[in-house]
């Protein structure tokens, strides 16, 4: 099978986009240099907040701006787009619509291995825009997947690990973070999905192991790789 070129639309945040390259590049099966793949990364760190925006009425503005970074990755190649800031899938449709189909949806590939692993109640860490606007509920709901967000306190403590630590260069605070995993896992939940790149890094910086939480960062790794052509390390 040819390889397709990826292009990575990040910046938001570069960390995470820096986490979801060096995974790619650990989780391809190779011989040499020539069996990676061929990668695209702009990585725009100055783009406005995306749940600022979502929230507040400027999705359009957001969205102009979006829309000129991915054509400028269509235009030099890529095949396959990936962005890895779950709120930014949000617009979802119409990226997959700007690459002819070539979006890889993160939130649609998570609710996938979700549902493969037979789950039927998951808990959802994100931002506040992806919450608000239901972004993985409404795609576990289609797989017959209840999501459960957290209490609006145990939401604000996820905000403030992502804004205020993550965000800010910090390690995260392990404690704040299972002050709310906790009660999720009292409300049966079978898996918590990290619906934040920032969460990801959170999960790099601890190592969380284990099967009960769902890297959505990870799962778009492996979606990467198989989709443009590579072969995935398991």
């Amino acid at each position: 099978m040819e390889k397709k070129k990826l292009g990575i639309l990040g910046g938001m945040g570069p960390e995470a986009t820096e986490i979801l390259y060096k995974k790619i590049i650990e989780k391809t099966a190779v011989s040499g240099d020539r069996d990676h793949l061929d990668i695209l990364i702009y990585s725009h760190a100055t783009i406005p907040d995306r749940t600022e925006c979502i929230l507040c009425g400027k999705s359009e503005y957001l969205w102009d701006i979006l829309k000129a970074d991915v054509e400028m990755l269509r235009g030099a190649g890529c095949d396959y787009l990936a962005v890895p800031c779950n709120t930014c899938h949000f617009f979802a449709e119409r990226f997959n619509g700007l690459m002819d189909g070539g979006f890889i949806n993160m939130i649609e590939e998570t609710a996938e291995y979700a549902a493969g692993r037979r789950y039927k109640k998951v808990g959802i860490m994100a931002t506040d825009g992806t919450v608000q606007n239901d972004m993985y509920g409404k795609a576990l709901r289609t797989k017959g997947i209840e999501a459960v967000y957290p209490d609006e306190e145990g939401q604000k403590k996820v905000m403030s690990i992502i804004y205020d630590e993550i965000k800010a260069g910090e390690k995260g605070d392990r404690h704040k973070f299972m002050e709310v995993a906790g009660p999720l896992r009292d409300e049966g939940c079978e898996a918590i999905i990290l619906a934040c790149t920032e969460l990801s890094v959170f999960n790099v910086n601890y190592e969380l192991g284990g099967d009960y939480y769902i890297d959505a960062l990870n799962v778009l790794t492996r979606a990467c790789i198989e989709k443009c052509g590579a072969r995935y390390m398991i």
